[in-house]
C-alpha cells in the first residue's frame, strides 16, 4: 500500500516533548518522581486491518493491563473526516492504577469496579495527553486538536488510528521505586510549525 505524506523526521524530539511534560505533569501534580530518567524506544509500527496494535500484557509481562488511546489532529476539519495525525497510547498495571491516581492527588476510586478503572486511565490518558499537546504548542508547532480517549482492558482489540505515514513509534517507559509503572507509545506525522509574521 502506498500513501502520499511526509514522514516526521523530527519523531525523537516529540518522544523528548512527552517526557518532559509527563515528568513535569507528575512533578506539579503529586509531587511524584521517576526512579530515573525515562528510557526512549524507537519500535516499527505493528498495524492490523489499518490500525496501531496496542497490547498492553506484552508490555507488562502477561500482567492484566489498562490502556487508553488518544489521537491527535492538525486542525478540527481533519478530525471530523479521521486524518489523524498522531496517537498517544498508555498503559498501566490492573492493580497500580488506583495508587497513581492517588499518587496524583485524586480522590479514591472503586478498585473492584472495572468501569471506574477504565475511566481513571483513561483520566490519566487525558491529562498526560493535554500536557503532551502543549508541550507541542510551545516549542513552535500548530495547536493540534485532540480526540476524547478511548479505554481498553488489557489491549485495544480494536487497534487505534495512526497516520499512515508513518512506520515508527516511540515507547516511552517509566519506573516508580525503581519498577516500571507506566509506559507509553507515541507515533506522530509531520507537524506544521507555527508561521512567524
Amino acid at each position: 500500500m502506498f500513501f502520499l505524506g511526509k514522514k516526521n523526521k523530527e519523531l525523537d524530539k516529540f518522544a523528548d516533548l512527552l517526557e518532559q511534560g509527563t515528568v513535569a505533569l507528575f512533578n506539579e501534580r503529586g509531587d511524584v518522581h521517576f526512579s530515573k530518567e525515562p528510557s526512549k524506544t524507537r519500535r516499527k509500527i505493528i498495524e492490523f486491518e489499518g490500525k496501531m496494535r496496542a497490547d498492553g500484557m506484552e508490555k507488562y509481562d502477561n500482567e492484566p493491563t489498562y490502556v487508553s488511546a488518544v489521537n491527535f489532529y492538525a486542525s478540527e476539519k481533519d478530525m471530523a473526516q479521521k486524518k489523524t495525525l498522531g496517537a498517544l497510547i498508555i498503559y498501566v498495571q490492573q492493580d497500580y492504577i488506583s495508587k497513581m491516581m492517588k499518587l496524583l492527588k485524586y480522590p479514591p476510586i472503586d478498585d473492584e469496579s472495572d468501569t471506574a478503572m477504565q475511566d481513571s486511565c483513561g483520566t490519566l490518558c487525558n491529562i498526560i495527553s493535554g500536557r503532551f499537546k502543549s508541550e507541542i504548542s510551545i516549542a513552535g508547532y500548530i495547536e493540534l486538536e485532540m480526540s476524547h480517549f478511548i479505554n481498553y482492558r488489557n489491549s485495544a482489540f480494536a487497534g487505534v488510528d495512526f497516520c499512515y505515514n508513518e512506520f515508527d513509534m516511540v515507547e516511552v517507559v517509566f519506573e516508580i521505586d525503581n519498577v516500571r509503572r507506566l509506559v507509553m507509545d507515541m507515533t506522530m506525522g509531520a507537524v506544521p510549525r507555527l508561521k512567524t509574521k
